[in-house]
């Protein structure tokens, strides 16, 4: 009889990196085939409008997750909890109210975190003590080694399995060769940015590094693609791109999701992400990017330098400053892209194939 998993955590919708991994993993062949799987989506907010802010039905949500926890750890009874836990602040506060009703069933929890905090947090000796508590006799999934610096100060190394993202590879031979031979028609440099439009994911310093690029007289255009999250800051985007004089080179193309965002990606020569997002770990963006072959040009925020370890897939800049990225892109904005080696270094560490695999590993590890 196979063991049982519940999953714990945020899926989509709303759409963003963590929720699409738990979704990956949850739907994985290899883990069903395995073992007996079942989840509860933690989610207090529906789209990606409402994250952060305050709304009474988030309390109510709160009282379902609870009871339907209860009902899974009581009926379901399941061998270990995959737990995919908010790191920090009111989100870490109401997920810990569920780790504390798994830790009175005694269940063996696996935390998967995703994102960035909590280093800050264990500065104060009322949160350190609080997160010794939530994550004691327990087992925390990382997505670098780059991150251990978050919880060194709460939790044992050896308590710690490494476990980088992974996407699903969406081309075949054939299709790849395809889309390179179509690039190859375009005569100017098509960049990319994609992303939850907000300013820590740097989308004004994306018309900043656009904007040397057009005094430089070089020619381009940049596609940006993704969700608003608040009003003000399109105005402040929109205004800041006119004052650019950057209209016919910078386009706003709304959010693109499946196949139409799969149409960008094949049309675009390099990808610029400068987020200053402080939360940010291990982007899927970039894991897209290579899977098509396109170079990235990044700030060196969470684990992205170790996810842009040579000069072929492009820069992870440590200052992140505009000035700087944009002299690098420019760098290579006509030189001869390495589209294959590019695929190559994603196809060897990056499928979700390697990443379910060693979520298997660690799921029969810790059974054991």
């Amino acid at each position: 009889m196979k063991e049982k998993i519940l999953f714990i955590g945020r899926f989509p919708p709303p759409v963003h990196g963590a929720a699409n991994m738990n979704e990956f993993y949850f739907n994985s062949k290899l883990l069903n085939k395995n073992f007996t799987l079942e989840r509860i989506k933690i989610n207090d907010s529906s789209n990606l409008e409402e994250i952060g802010k305050f709304k009474i039905k988030k309390f109510f949500r709160i009282f379902n997750v609870f009871f339907s926890l209860l009902k899974k750890l009581i009926f379901f009874k399941p061998k270990i909890i995959y737990f995919e836990i908010a790191p920090t602040n009111l989100a870490f506060l109401r997920d810990s109210i569920y780790v504390i009703l798994c830790k009175i069933f005694r269940k063996k929890i696996i935390f998967q975190i995703h994102a960035r905090g909590i280093e800050q947090k264990v500065k104060k000796k009322l949160w350190k003590d609080y997160y010794k508590f939530i994550f004691k006799n327990n087992k925390i999934i990382l997505l670098s080694k780059m991150l251990y610096s978050e919880v060194k100060e709460i939790i044992k190394k050896e308590d710690i399995h490494f476990l980088p993202n992974g996407i699903e590879d969406k081309l075949n031979k054939k299709e790849f060769e395809r889309i390179l031979n179509q690039r190859k028609i375009n005569n100017i440099p098509s960049i990319l940015f994609i992303s939850n439009m907000i300013e820590e994911k740097g989308a004004i310093d994306a018309l900043k590094i656009c904007s040397i690029l057009k005094e430089k007289n070089k020619k381009f255009i940049c596609n940006f693609v993704g969700p608003w999250q608040e009003k003000n800051f399109r105005k402040k985007w929109e205004k800041t791109r006119k004052e650019l004089k950057l209209e016919k080179d910078c386009i706003y193309l709304g959010s693109k999701y499946n196949n139409e965002k799969e149409e960008i990606f094949n049309k675009t020569n390099f990808l610029l992400f400068p987020t200053k997002y402080k939360n940010e770990s291990f982007p899927l963006v970039i894991l897209e990017a290579y899977m098509h072959g396109i170079p990235v040009f990044s700030y060196s925020q969470g684990a992205i330098k170790e996810m842009i370890p040579k000069k072929f897939l492009g820069y992870a800049s440590e200052k992140r400053d505009w000035r700087e990225l944009s002299l690098e892109l420019i760098k290579n904005l006509n030189s001869q892209v390495k589209s294959h080696e590019i695929r190559k270094f994603f196809k060897e560490n990056y499928t979700i194939e390697k990443s379910e695999i060693k979520l298997n590993e660690i799921f029969i590890k810790e059974i054991k």
